[in-house]
């Protein structure tokens, strides 16, 4: 894979499932920085192609896979995602960007682009995760599956010092704090790069 320089940095998202991530990141970002991934995950009612994910078949997301147009491909809850190279340079062309992404994903996007990546990790403690997965689940086996899975990913925080650039935030705070850090490492970051 050839590596190229993004015109502006990628901010990859981390964290265990209920840390806010998801949240946090779109009041921050506008919509146009979010990068958007390709999944075989049957779409939501509350999704629209094109804006939450691009929805693919098994058999598309391997010919994107095979063909080389995806930086990364994970598999996730029984179901593969994997971000394109074109949706990544397009994105940040103009701005930053962001992508919520698995520690595996995080380290094929930064082989590709070790430079450009910011890598933000949402910290946050089981009880809390237990909490806000309780508001917005229905579904108690989904609920355990979760927090089973929380120890894994709660994990990759160990392994930050990898990467040139990373910060934690403590997202055990209220929204509006984590929300106000996040963009004080967006601004710090814009600074320092021009």
């Amino acid at each position: 894979m050839i590596k190229t320089r993004l015109q502006h940095p990628l901010f990859v998202i981390l964290g265990p499932s209920g840390s806010g991530k998801t949240r946090v990141t779109e009041a921050v970002f506008p919509k146009s920085a979010k990068i958007i991934t390709h999944t075989t995950r049957p779409l939501r009612s509350e999704e629209t192609e094109g804006i939450d994910y691009y929805f693919e078949s098994e058999a598309s997301f391997h010919e994107l896979f095979s063909s080389g147009q995806l930086v990364e491909q994970d598999n996730y809850h029984g179901f593969h995602y994997g971000v394109g190279l074109a949706e990544i340079i397009a994105r940040t062309a103009l701005q930053p960007a962001y992508a919520v992404l698995t520690h595996s994903g995080l380290q094929k996007v930064y082989q590709q682009f070790p430079k450009d990546v910011v890598v933000i990790f949402f910290n946050v403690s089981k009880e809390q995760v237990r909490h806000r997965l309780e508001l917005r689940e229905q579904d108690p086996k989904l609920i355990q599956e979760r927090l089973t899975l929380y120890d894994r990913e709660i994990g990759i925080r160990n392994h930050l010092t990898a990467y040139a650039e990373s910060y934690i935030l403590d997202a055990n705070q209220p929204f509006l704090d984590v929300v106000a850090d996040l963009t004080a490492i967006i601004t710090k970051r814009d600074a320092n790069q021009t």
